[in-house]
């Protein structure tokens, strides 16, 4: 089979190379990849600590073979339509004819779901779900809060990013409102996806970071915000959403989520009442952050659970697309199937993408 070793230095390029299909092992699947997607971390990762790999995460495509364990629970079969969110920087990834995803981390898509749809989620709802159900402690969409319950202020900094925009996906499965999604140009999809009679609004950050703040707290009209997530989480973004929250009433810490392991978060200006909270994303696979991590959680053992939870998210994220609930996001395809991939990449790296990802066919 075919698979893109993607090298970072001296300039990104990939090479295509001829590999044996993938061994696996007994909790896991090998699934023919129809269409692979692409993330930021896919150049960011490999260039920060300049290795080369098939650094792909997001699967979509059809079952080749189950491991042992995998057959006996009789959950897939081989020909399923799938998607997976395979493990960040280890071998047999998502640019490849074939790859390997552990079975808790693979889904099943329904026949009105495209492959393409399906190869922009994994990895992005996973970060958007462990972040807002997880690290925050909000309700999960099959516990969804009751429509008597009071208002609950969420604020996503770069709303109209595929990870900013699931997390609005989520929120509103959760009924959690208003949400206060800030964006910038690209937030033409974001429309549909906010409930204006909740209280819902978008805010435009190129105004300024005070002007911001203030059109944020205008969209609060009074309510008290203890949940933030920083989608972002460059160049001090994190810094002018942490002062949008405010102490709560019961002595508890305000929540603000980021997703960059690069920082330490410890800016001049954040209030101490905010508590922000790092979200590794691989921890759905792992269980663990990684030593040497700056921001590491206060409790390992509820990490340690975090593999158990993706299952039952990513059975309750096939059920959200079936019902249509949850849908993808935008996305573009890149020309030339495997080869294209580097020129993506390259796009992705040169911040090209705007509200929509880069996917690339494999197979047809």
């Amino acid at each position: 089979m075919k698979e893109v070793i993607v090298h970072p230095t001296p300039e990104l390029w990939i090479e295509i190379h001829e590999v044996p299909i993938p061994e696996l092992g007994p909790k896991e699947i090998v699934i023919k990849v129809i269409v692979a997607g692409s993330n930021v971390k896919d150049w960011l990762h490999l260039t920060a600590l300049n290795i080369s790999l098939n650094s792909g995460d997001d699967i979509a495509g059809t079952v080749h073979a189950l491991g042992s364990e995998v057959t006996k629970t009789r959950e897939f079969a081989v020909g399923d339509r799938v998607a997976a969110f395979h493990p960040m920087m280890s071998p047999h990834g998502a640019f490849a004819e074939y790859a390997v995803a552990p079975y808790h981390t693979v889904f099943k898509i329904p026949d009105e779901t495209s492959f393409e749809e399906a190869a922009t989620i994994p990895l992005v709802i996973t970060t958007a779900g462990i972040t807002l159900f997880r690290r925050q402690g909000l309700p999960p969409p099959w516990s969804p809060r009751s429509s008597e319950s009071p208002p609950l202020p969420l604020i996503i900094y770069g709303a109209s990013g595929a990870l900013g925009t699931f997390a609005v996906k989520l929120a509103r499965a959760s009924n959690i409102h208003p949400i206060i999604a800030i964006a910038g140009s690209s937030s033409w999809h974001l429309g549909p996806l906010l409930d204006n009679s909740k209280g819902d609004a978008l805010v435009d950050y190129r105004v300024g970071a005070e002007d911001m703040k203030r059109l944020v707290k205008e969209k609060l009209n009074g309510l008290e915000c203890h949940h933030a997530f920083d989608t972002i989480s460059g160049d001090g973004t994190w810094i002018p959403v942490s002062k949008m929250l405010l102490p709560s009433t019961d002595a508890e810490k305000s929540f603000l989520s980021v997703v960059s392991g690069a920082n330490r978060y410890d800016d001049e200006g954040i209030p101490e009442s905010v508590k922000v909270v790092y979200t590794y994303v691989g921890t759905a696979h792992s269980g663990a952050y990684r030593p040497g991590m700056v921001k590491q959680p206060t409790d390992i053992e509820f990490v340690k659970t975090d593999p158990e939870w993706t299952y039952v998210f990513f059975r309750y994220v096939a059920r959200m697309l079936a019902d249509r609930r949850l849908t993808g996001h935008p996305f573009e395809v890149v020309d030339g199937g495997l080869q294209g991939v580097g020129e993506g990449l390259k796009m992705l790296k040169a911040g090209k993408a705007k509200g929509f990802k880069y996917i690339f066919k494999v197979a047809t």
